[in-house]
């Protein structure tokens, strides 16, 4: 089931939409390495994408919550650390089992719960509040 990128899901900052676009991106080539029976051999690589991805992204989405002053930003900001927590369990399971079916479906949850919860909800929201102060 690919996800579609949709303008409605813009922040407004370029950088910030191309990163989510790009997790777009890589959830719908994990899904189509699954539909061709190879997500195992994909989800390494995804996980590597999202640890970068996490480091970066959330680094320059909290900033721009600091200079704005985005009055939701501490429960952002804890919705970002838990999915830290909840990549560090999957690359837990990773070092464990390696590219087990148990992980590739767990990684497949756990990226599709972000982009329907976070990115399309909570970053709109972001997005629409940064378009109002700039």
């Amino acid at each position: 089931m690919a996800i579609e990128w949709k303008a409605e899901y813009s922040v407004g900052f370029d950088r910030i939409d191309e990163q989510h676009q790009e997790l777009f991106q890589r959830f719908n080539a994990l899904m189509e390495a699954c539909n061709n029976r190879k997500g195992r051999e994909k989800v390494g690589e995804v996980l590597g994408y999202l640890d970068d991805y996490v480091t970066v992204h959330f680094r320059e989405e909290e900033m721009l919550m600091d200079s704005y002053g985005y009055p939701q930003a501490a429960e952002h900001k804890e919705i970002h650390r838990a999915f830290c927590s909840k990549l560090a369990e999957l690359k837990g399971i990773y070092n464990e089992e390696g590219a087990s079916l148990h992980l590739l479906v767990v990684t497949n949850k756990t990226i599709l719960q972000w982009l329907l919860q976070h990115i399309q909800k909570a970053d709109t929201q972001l997005g629409a509040f940064l378009k109002e102060k700039t």
